[in-house]
């Protein structure tokens, strides 16, 4: 059976939610870690060692297509389940919210040392310096990529940002919008705050807030303030930024 499953404590309703596609095996495979105190979520194994097997339920919540797993998984997982470390369906961070981060990057932090400190020069050198194609981070030489609109694009790019796919399959928020009350919130949060990038512009002595509230106020576009902001031409040179 495929879907998402409920781990549910009946004595205080916390839960973990998750996925599989044969929910039955991954039952026994939770009943079987948690049993021998070695579940890899500490959050749950620490509440079974502390309730007891009796106190918790394993509940089916919803069946679904092996190809809208992780998308049905998701839904559930934006609910903030209290047993749930990580809350990324396709897998991700499960250190941020780790009781044991600490701990955890320590002895990822020291294992790695120790891994780097037994290598001899010889291994350094293999494993560092792999030349071209042996390199797994090598793109050919090629540093920059080209849209199919002709934009230059970084190689970990496909397109640009003007002919990225905004489908329902690339855009969380697609076919969404957000209510009034969403919208009104938004704007009182951003009334009276600059923007970070703001600079300041000094023309003839006088201080503007901004290159835009100086293009309105002189009635010359942005550009050419701009322009003669950079412009070594010594008459502007009472042009700049502050």
């Amino acid at each position: 059976m495929i879907g998402i499953y409920r781990i549910k404590n009946v004595v205080n309703d916390k839960c973990y939610y998750g996925s599989s596609k044969n929910i039955n095996k991954r039952w026994l495979k939770h009943i079987n870690d948690l049993s021998k105190n070695k579940h890899h979520n500490i959050l749950l194994q620490r509440s079974w060692n502390k309730y007891g097997q009796d106190n918790f339920i394993f509940e089916i919540v919803e069946e679904c297509d092996e190809s809208n797993l992780l998308l049905i998984e998701q839904k559930y997982l934006d609910t903030k389940p209290a047993y749930n470390i990580g809350i990324i369906s396709s897998g991700g961070d499960n250190i941020s919210n780790n009781p044991n981060k600490d701990e955890i990057i320590k002895n990822i932090k020291e294992a790695i040392i120790k891994r780097y400190s037994n290598m001899s020069d010889e291994d350094k050198k293999i494993k560092f310096s792999k030349p071209k194609d042996k390199n797994p981070n090598w793109k050919g030489g090629v540093s920059i990529n080209y849209c199919q609109c002709g934009v230059k694009i970084t190689p970990s790019n496909k397109t640009c940002s003007k002919c990225r796919p905004r489908d329902e399959n690339n855009n969380p928020f697609y076919g969404k919008k957000h209510t009034e009350k969403t919208k009104k919130i938004l704007s009182e949060n951003r009334m009276g705050k600059k923007p970070s990038n703001m600079k300041k512009v000094k023309i003839d002595d006088v201080i503007y807030e901004s290159l835009t509230e100086a293009s309105k106020i002189l009635k010359t576009p942005p550009p050419t303030i701009l322009w003669r902001i950079k412009s070594n031409n010594k008459k502007y040179e009472k042009y700049m930024y502050i």
